[in-house]
């Protein structure tokens, strides 16, 4: 049975660093990203600096390594994690050495995190700003 990958984020603005993050999560198993509501990106960028979910899951969809994308509502992806149960949590090499406040459901579901150990080439702050 395939393995599942869960990899998640605002991909507000799709970047190289994110489709290399997808690419690098996809050596896993099969690749399932859970992209944040467009409510949490309006308190986080601004109603104007915000792509529309359905937008942002179309384009995250096209990328080759992508399976499946899902939308959750929450502040972070605890709850999500907990009902995918991944056997891997791929996050991207800003989160190395970071406490997440999804800990808890990654322990619960006994998935491995896993932090991409490359040097981090874009940002979608500084893109937007």
């Amino acid at each position: 049975m395939e393995k599942i990958v869960l990899v998640t984020g605002t991909f507000n603005i799709c970047h190289s660093g994110h489709v290399r993050l997808l690419e690098f999560a996809s050596r896993f198993g099969k690749v399932v990203v859970g992209i944040n509501s467009d409510e949490y990106l309006w308190k986080k960028y601004g109603k104007n600096k915000t792509i529309k979910t359905s937008d942002r899951a179309y384009v995250l969809k096209s990328i080759k390594y992508v399976d499946q994308v899902v939308i959750f509502t929450e502040d972070h992806p605890g709850k999500l994690i907990e009902k995918v149960k991944p056997d891997f949590y791929v996050k991207g090499p800003d989160y190395k050495n970071v406490e997440l406040p999804e800990d808890f459901s990654i322990h619960l579901v006994g998935c491995k995190l896993i932090i991409q150990n490359i040097e981090k080439e874009n940002s979608t702050s500084k893109i937007i700003s």
